[in-house]
């Protein structure tokens, strides 16, 4: 073996360095180790307590809580006059706009004189009925009156044919008496008893015969006599619904008599709310000229969800809102909270609603945490009528399991 290699290469070999030999690692590797290591760590915790929430994106528009008075023309013209402006507030009663109708009919007859001339027919009509009512009161008063004094003087009557009869009474009952008297004496026989008590009976039921027909009599005086307190009363109340209808038919005159138009005025008080029309625009029975919103009133979100998510919506949930009016990307999203779930289901063109629906919905009322939109620094209020999307989370589950949901179905399928 030494035979080899040379004596020196040996010699080297055989030399060692004093101490222990180690293996000197490059800082940056651990720090990599440790990191990866975290890495891995909060990515597990991550996945174990982190959530996914599934949601629904849903559509919906804004309504007062206590409803929208929406304002709609009587009939089709053209808008004369606009007395109030958007966001003012009116009082009920108080004149809003004011409509100008140019129609003709078939005859060639202008349309407003035509219902002058009827309107004029029923007030005609109206003031004939009122005289009458007035002639049959006072024939009505003068025959209650007659009535009383004839039921009077036949109680009076019936009084004193009563007293009579109840002296008669007391004297035939005290011939009963006297008869059985005389028959203990053998003064009288049986017979002339039984004559003298049919005597007793017939004349005591002609006294409560009389009675009852004195208290009828009584019971009828007492009616008429209310009758006749009444009337005046009954008398005014008829009268008076005959003037409230002539008041109205006279206003309707002036109506139809001013140029054809008429007045919209408000039924009830509040604030001006998308008001849609301009002096000369073309007005429609059908369409609102303006709504007005109650007073001190809060608005509510009105969202529609499909049925395939219905199932995990519940009163309480939390959601996302994005007014059109106001874009998220540069004005933010709102909060709100479910606060009634609709038990039935809202088809397609079943009802008139600002959204159009594509499929069967569930109604969703939401409260809004706040009223105001804030825009460019300021506090803009929102208004009735407003779409708006919302996210409702439907689902909630941590990462882990949606990760592993796959197994899970094949789990549960088996």
């Amino acid at each position: 073996m030494s035979d080899l290699f040379r004596k020196e290469a040996i010699d080297h070999q055989g030399q060692k360095l004093d101490g222990e030999v180690t293996i000197a690692t490059h800082m940056s590797f651990t720090w990599i180790l440790g990191l990866i290591l975290g890495i891995v760590i909060i990515g597990f915790t991550y996945l174990v307590l982190g959530e996914y929430h599934r949601k629904e994106v849903v559509s919906g528009y804004l309504r007062p809580t206590t409803g929208l008075s929406k304002v709609y023309p009587l009939t089709t013209g053209v808008v004369e006059e606009i007395f109030v402006e958007e966001g003012q507030h009116v009082t009920k009663g108080q004149l809003l706009a004011r409509i100008r109708m140019e129609r003709l009919l078939s005859s060639g007859n202008d349309i407003n004189d035509v219902i002058v001339s009827e309107l004029t027919k029923q007030k005609q009509f109206l003031n004939e009925n009122l005289q009458n009512q007035k002639l049959l009161a006072e024939v009505s008063i003068q025959k209650l009156e007659s009535q009383i004094a004839s039921t009077t003087f036949q109680v009076a009557q019936s009084k004193k044919q009563l007293t009579l009869l109840n002296k008669r009474v007391v004297l035939s009952k005290k011939r009963v008496t006297d008869t059985e008297s005389l028959i203990e004496k053998q003064f009288a026989s049986n017979a002339d008893l039984e004559t003298v008590k049919d005597n007793y009976f017939s004349i005591q039921q002609q006294a409560e015969d009389l009675e009852a027909q004195l208290l009828s009599q009584k019971e009828l005086l007492s009616q008429y006599r209310f009758e006749l307190i009444q009337m005046p009363m009954n008398q005014q109340e008829v009268e008076s619904q005959i003037r409230s209808q002539l008041a109205d038919i006279n206003q309707q005159i002036s109506q139809a008599e001013s140029q054809g138009s008429y007045d919209v005025r408000s039924q009830r008080s509040g604030r001006i709310s998308n008001l849609l029309v301009k002096p000369g625009m073309m007005a429609q029975s059908n369409y609102p000229l303006m709504a007005v919103l109650p007073e001190d009133t809060k608005l509510e979100a009105v969202l529609f969800v499909p049925t395939r998510a219905y199932g995990f919506v519940q009163k309480g949930q939390s959601t996302r809102i994005r007014y059109q009016a106001f874009p998220y990307q540069r004005f933010g999203i709102y909060d709100g909270v479910i606060k009634s779930v609709s038990k039935s289901i809202l088809l397609p063109n079943e009802t008139a609603l600002p959204v159009s629906l594509q499929e069967p919905m569930y109604q969703v009322v939401v409260e809004l945490t706040n009223q105001n939109a804030q825009a460019y620094g300021a506090s803009v209020p929102l208004q009735a009528g407003m779409l708006l999307e919302a996210d409702i989370m439907v689902d909630s589950r941590s990462l882990f399991e949606w990760l592993f949901e796959p197994i899970y179905s094949i789990k549960g399928a088996v």
